[in-house]
């Protein structure tokens, strides 16, 4: 599945919006997708770069013109591209001229006709996140030539079009409205709208050139406000007005942690005052979180009537445990990053899982960024194998002491990205991985083994420098039992396994009709566990 996502400069305005792209495209990414993102410049940019070329050579050369204008969305698909790395996304910029997307017509005002799909599809098979700059395209002389004012949206529609993807037009409102919501505040919103209707109302919403050649190709699209379940489909449709306006009250939030995982949450959180509001965050110090408001030290605050959702992110079992299991009673949602505690009370957690409406939610428990449990239990063939590199502690030491440091001098590399375990011991004895194997095992297999069944050998094991080892867990069913196991291991350097880098966790999952599904992305530290953490709150929110 493909779907093509277009950002425009009403949600991108600057580099401080970025997250909220991200999360975007996490969305999609971990519900399955293949994305293509194709962005605008920043707020504002275009029009100071064709004054800065006015002022510099006059209008004259058009050519120039269109070259210089298209450097704004570059500079938007690299600090993107940036923003999603930094969050552990396995993403890449692309450019029109590297995927041959050509057009006809003039420098400032032509048409997509063509790009090199053979050319996506080898992009898309390392990186399954691409990220285009919108608005320009490439002649028949190798010239680059712009698609007008608003031209990002006919950027992602000729490529959902050519793609047979779909298409999510991102803006800075829920949808296509009757009226201005910004001067009309009782207008309504569209849920479905047909191209010609969409003509006379989207106004500057969607460009007039890209809405005509979404109709004269019957290509449906939405348009939307990141992170929103609403939209207005645009298509082969009857008109249709919302029946009920759907505002829902922002999810109150608990915040318990703000560590390294915690704070970037909070962080994150603040880009969304209009679907969570943070009214407490429960910490050990306040002095410590003085520039905090919400902070406090009394964590029955979490159970009290005030939060929805209950955000757990500190470490250890028995008091992670208690606050989990009171809080579901209660009926809140509750999120979690502490995969310890989901692993070896399972069991008793299992039904707020799997109900109808899902109320535990810990898809940062294991691989950080990488949505490894969305994967697995989206599968419909039967799993025969999961195999891969699920701590990203051990990666990094290895590879340190690989490059002549001590252990002790290996284990600070990894303390000071902020990969480790509050115990390092955890990480480096394997019990870590081994927790997040019982998870895996649990989604894979539908069976439920206590971690301490697990046959556990850590990097303490491996004498020498530790080259060319990694630390593999694996399940797979023999006979009627599930054979687990976490040990150091040598893969084949040039394999999937084996080229795993810093703190990047990797998985296969060998199903029983031989297809094998690989997936990377960072697998720890503030950013990739906290995408992920936000990513569970956005679904909660659209439910």
């Amino acid at each position: 599945m493909i779907e093509v996502l277009k950002f425009g400069s009403s949600v991108l305005r600057s580099s401080d919006d970025l997250r909220v792209a991200v999360d975007e495209i996490y969305r999609r990414w971990r519900t399955g997708y293949r994305v293509l993102a194709v962005v605008s410049a920043f707020e504002g940019v275009t029009d100071r770069l064709l004054r800065e070329i006015e002022r510099t050579i006059g209008t004259d050369s058009r050519e120039a013109t269109a070259a210089y204008v298209a450097t704004g969305e570059q500079q938007t698909a690299a600090l993107l591209v940036g923003a999603l790395q930094r969050h552990g996304l396995p993403a890449r910029a692309i450019e029109p001229r590297e995927i041959a997307l050509m057009a006809e017509g003039s420098l400032l005002e032509s048409t997509p006709v063509r790009v090199n799909l053979q050319v996506l599809e080898r992009l898309w098979s390392s990186n399954p996140i691409l990220v285009l700059p919108g608005f320009y395209g490439i002649d028949a002389e190798g010239r680059t030539v712009l698609f007008g004012r608003g031209g990002s949206d006919l950027s992602a529609l000729f490529l959902a079009g050519v793609l047979g993807a779909e298409c999510r037009l991102l803006k800075d409102v829920p949808g296509v409205f009757e009226a201005d919501p910004a001067t009309h505040l009782q207008a309504k919103r569209f849920s479905a709208l047909s191209w010609t209707t969409a003509a006379k109302l989207s106004g500057a919403l969607i460009q007039a050139k890209a809405l005509e050649y979404a109709r004269g190709r019957t290509l449906s699209f939405e348009v939307g406000r990141p992170s929103e379940a609403i939209g207005t489909k645009i298509g082969a449709l009857p008109d249709a007005l919302e029946i009920k306006p759907n505002r829902p009250k922002p999810l109150s939030v608990a915040l318990l942690g703000c560590g390294v995982v915690g704070r970037g949450v909070y962080d994150a959180l603040k880009h969304y005052p209009e679907i969570f509001e943070l009214r407490h965050v429960v910490v050990r110090d306040l002095e410590r979180y003085s520039g905090i408001p919400e902070a406090t030290t009394q964590t029955s605050v979490a159970l009290g009537g005030g939060a929805d959702v209950v955000v757990i992110c500190f470490g250890g079992t028995t008091l992670a445990h208690s606050i989990m299991a009171a809080a579901l009673e209660q009926g809140k949602f509750v999120v979690t990053a502490n995969k310890a505690a989901v692993a070896l009370h399972g069991e008793s957690l299992s039904r707020y899982v799997r109900s109808a409406q899902r109320r535990l939610w810990y898809s940062a428990a294991v691989g950080g960024a990488l949505p490894v449990l969305e994967n697995v239990e989206r599968l419909r063939a039967p799993v025969r194998e999961i195999r891969g590199i699920v701590n990203s502690t051990c990666e990094v030491i290895l590879e340190a002491q690989a490059q002549g440091k001590s252990r002790a001098e290996a284990v600070a590399v990894a303390q000071s990205q902020g990969l480790t375990e509050g115990d390092p011991e955890m990480d480096t004895s394997g019990r870590d991985s081994a927790d997040k194997l019982a998870i895996l095992i649990d989604a894979a297999f539908h069976e439920r083994i206590h971690p301490a069944s697990i046959s556990v050998r850590g990097i303490d094991a491996i004498t020498g420098n530790g080259q060319g080892y990694k630390l593999i867990a694996r399940a797979h069913r023999e006979g009627g039992r599930i054979v687990a196991t976490v040990a150091p291991e040598v893969p084949e350097p040039h394999s999937f396994l084996g080229q795993a880098e810093g703190a990047e966790n990797r998985l296969e999952i060998e199903l029983t009709s031989g297809e094998v599904i690989r997936l990377r992305a960072r697998g720890a530290g503030r950013w990739p566990t906290a995408v992920s953490v936000v990513g569970d709150l956005l679904e909660i929110a659209r439910l």
